[in-house]
C-alpha cells in the first residue's frame, strides 16, 4: 500500500515535536533534581550549626543556588521555545518544498502530455494534407479547403512555438520595449486568428471610437490579448460570446475579457497563473493547451508594471481584468 507523502511528512513532524518536547521536559526535571540535591547538601552543611530553614533561606549561598536554578529554568524555557519555533518552521519549509516539488512534477508531466498532443495533432493533420495534395488530383474548391486547413494547423504550431519562446525569455529578465499600439487592431487580429482555429467562436470587441494608442510592448501585449481570448474561447460553450473591451481610467489602460464558460473555482484563481498549471487532469481533459498561456499573461503584465485579477462573471463564467 502506497502511503501519501503528506501523511509521511505529518508523521515525521509530529514525531520530532514529541521527541523534542520530551527532551525539554527531561532537561527541566534534571535541572530541578540537581537544584534539590544542592539544597539538601546545603541543609546538611548548616544543620550541624543549628541554623533553621528560614535562616538558611536568607543566606547568600542559598540565594545563589536558587538564582542559578531559576536562570537555568529560564534558559531551558527560552531555548525550548526558540528551538521549537525553528524546528516547526524548518519542518514546515521542508514539507512545503516537498509538496511544491510534487506539484511541479505533476505539472511537468501534464505539460509533457499536453505539448505532445499539441504538437502531434497539427503535425499529423499537416502530413495528411500534404500527402493528399501529392497523391491526388483535386478540384479547386477541395484544394482551397485543404490549404486552409494546412494554414490553420501551421498557425497553431507557430503560436505554440511563440508561446514557448516567450515563456523562455520571460524567465531571463525580459524587459518590454514600449511603442504606440492600436489595441483595437491587435484585438481584431487575434480574434481573426482564433476564429480560423475555432470557427464556432463568437468574439465581440468593444473599444471606444478614436481610442488613443497605448504604450506597450507589441509582442507582449499581443500575447496577453491572444492568450486571454483563446482561454475564454476554449472554456466557453459553443456559440457563447466572448467579450473583449478596453478603456482608459485615471490614465491607465484597462482590458477586460469576459466569457460565460465553466468558471474558475476561488481556490484556483491564483494558481492558474502558475507555469504549466491547468485545471483538471491532463489525461481526461478535453480542452487543448500547454498551461503556459496565463503564465505568460501574468509575467508580461507584471513586466509592464501592471496588474491582473480574476473575478466571476454573471450568471456564470470568468472575467480577466488587466490594468497597465
Amino acid at each position: 500500500m502506497k502511503i501519501p507523502l503528506k501523511w509521511i511528512s505529518r508523521f515525521v513532524i509530529a514525531y520530532m515535536l514529541v521527541a523534542f518536547g520530551w527532551w525539554a521536559l527531561h532537561q527541566w526535571n534534571e535541572s530541578r533534581r540537581f537544584y534539590e540535591k544542592e539544597i539538601e547538601l546545603l541543609e546538611s552543611k548548616y544543620k550541624r550549626t543549628g541554623v533553621n530553614l528560614t535562616q538558611l533561606q536568607n543566606t547568600e549561598e542559598y540565594k545563589k543556588i536558587t538564582r542559578r536554578w531559576k536562570k537555568q529554568q529560564r534558559m531551558i524555557l527560552s531555548e525550548g521555545i526558540f528551538l521549537t519555533f525553528c524546528l516547526v518552521f524548518g519542518l514546515w519549509m521542508i514539507n512545503r518544498a516537498a509538496n511544491r516539488e510534487v506539484t511541479l512534477a505533476r505539472q511537468r508531466r501534464n505539460f509533457l502530455l499536453s505539448i505532445t498532443h499539441e504538437l502531434k495533432s497539427p503535425l499529423a493533420s499537416l502530413r495528411l494534407t500534404l500527402e493528399t495534395l501529392c497523391k491526388r488530383e483535386l478540384k479547386r474548391e477541395t484544394l482551397e479547403k485543404l490549404c486552409a486547413n494546412g494554414l490553420r494547423d501551421a498557425a497553431r504550431l507557430q503560436q505554440l512555438v511563440e508561446d514557448l519562446l516567450l515563456a523562455a525569455r520571460l524567465e531571463d529578465q525580459w524587459s518590454p520595449l514600449p511603442e504606440p499600439l492600436d489595441i483595437e487592431a491587435i484585438a481584431r487580429d487575434c480574434a481573426l486568428s482564433l476564429q480560423t482555429r475555432f470557427p464556432a467562436s463568437v468574439i465581440r470587441i468593444q473599444v471606444p471610437p478614436g481610442f488613443a494608442p497605448v504604450q506597450a510592448d507589441k509582442p507582449g501585449l499581443t500575447a496577453v490579448i491572444q492568450n486571454l481570448l483563446e482561454n475564454a474561447v476554449k472554456y466557453s460553450p459553443e456559440g457563447e460570446a466572448v467579450e473583449f473591451s478596453a478603456e482608459k481610467t485615471n490614465g491607465k489602460l484597462r482590458i477586460k475579457v469576459a466569457d460565460h464558460g465553466i468558471g474558475i473555482p476561488n481556490d484556483q484563481k491564483e494558481a492558474v497563473f502558475e507555469k504549466f498549471y491547468r485545471i483538471g487532469n491532463e489525461e481526461v481533459r478535453k480542452t487543448t493547451g500547454t498551461g503556459l498561456g496565463l503564465y505568460i499573461v501574468k509575467q508580461v503584465v507584471t513586466a509592464h508594471g501592471g496588474t491582473i485579477r480574476v473575478t466571476d462573471n454573471q450568471p456564470k463564467g470568468t472575467v480577466f481584468t488587466v490594468e497597465l
